[in-house]
């Protein structure tokens, strides 16, 4: 913000999403919504909760000057739910769907948002040199590669590694995919730690997942049928543990090509 928007300019922003926050989370109970869900345009909490919108948006920004911004700001919040609660319906037996519609509604409630703010500050133009500024950043587009690299193609990279032994390994019960993305955001998690340099917070990663791993499926010892101890199938263990240092040490490994490809100067 202070590099294209001074900070009052800011605030605004930061003011508006705020209250919509707090208009759309914190102060819209369940039965509000199981209400709207079911009525859609003929239920009465819909209506309440843009007038909660619409009285949080006046609250903070607190100035008569933005009351036309404020109308707006309820209006297309209105228009927005309602479409999002007739979709939900249409969509209702497609699986995901929801959580689509949950994504393109708060998308578009902080479009608008943005939207109402530049024409509350005028600042198309300064707008316009921040987007130029962060699309011709080569350091933030060499972060965000690392990310994308660590996430789903280091997963492949990792499977094809290690699928001669998955066929040694008895049939397991977890959650689907729950592997594959437990890997994911580790390794973003570690990338991240290795851009700001705190590698001490990877071993306390590495070794809380270890705990859980190993931990995670009692066994019965034959003395006691009665008694559970940890897991301990060696090859369990051994796939576990190939597995994490892949994962972690390619992510580990990106991190400080990338560092280093951002310490070069000119």
């Amino acid at each position: 913000m202070t590099l294209f928007f001074t900070y009052n300019e800011g605030s605004i922003l930061v003011r508006l999403l705020i209250a919509h926050c707090i208009s759309d989370f914190l102060l819209q109970p369940n039965s509000w919504v199981a209400d709207k869900r079911l009525k859609v345009w003929q239920s009465k909490y819909l209506y309440y909760h843009i007038a909660v919108t619409a009285f949080l948006a006046a609250l903070f920004l607190w100035h008569l000057q933005y009351i036309l911004s404020i109308i707006i700001i309820a209006i297309t919040h209105f228009l927005i739910d309602g479409v999002k609660l007739k979709a939900e319906k249409y969509f209702k037996n497609k699986k995901g769907a929801d959580f689509r519609l949950f994504i393109a509604d708060q998308i578009l409630h902080i479009v608008i948002i943005i939207i109402i703010w530049l024409s509350i500050i005028d600042g198309w133009r300064q707008w316009v040199k921040m987007t130029e500024h962060v699309t011709a950043d080569y350091r933030l587009w060499l972060r965000a590669l690392g990310y994308v690299v660590v996430s789903t193609p280091v997963g492949y990279v990792i499977h094809f590694l290690t699928r001669k032994w998955t066929s040694n390994l008895a049939t397991d019960d977890s959650l689907p995919n729950a592997g594959k993305w437990i890997g994911i955001l580790e390794r973003l998690l570690i990338l991240t730690m290795v851009y700001i340099n705190q590698f001490s917070a990877i071993g306390f990663l590495v070794a809380a997942k270890s705990i859980l791993r190993v931990t995670d499926k009692p066994d019965k010892p034959i003395s006691d049928p009665n008694m559970s101890r940890p897991f301990s199938s060696r090859k369990h263990t051994e796939y576990v543990l190939i597995g994490t240092f892949l994962s972690v040490g390619i992510a580990i490994f990106t991190g400080l090509i990338i560092n280093a490809l951002l310490d070069i100067r000119n």
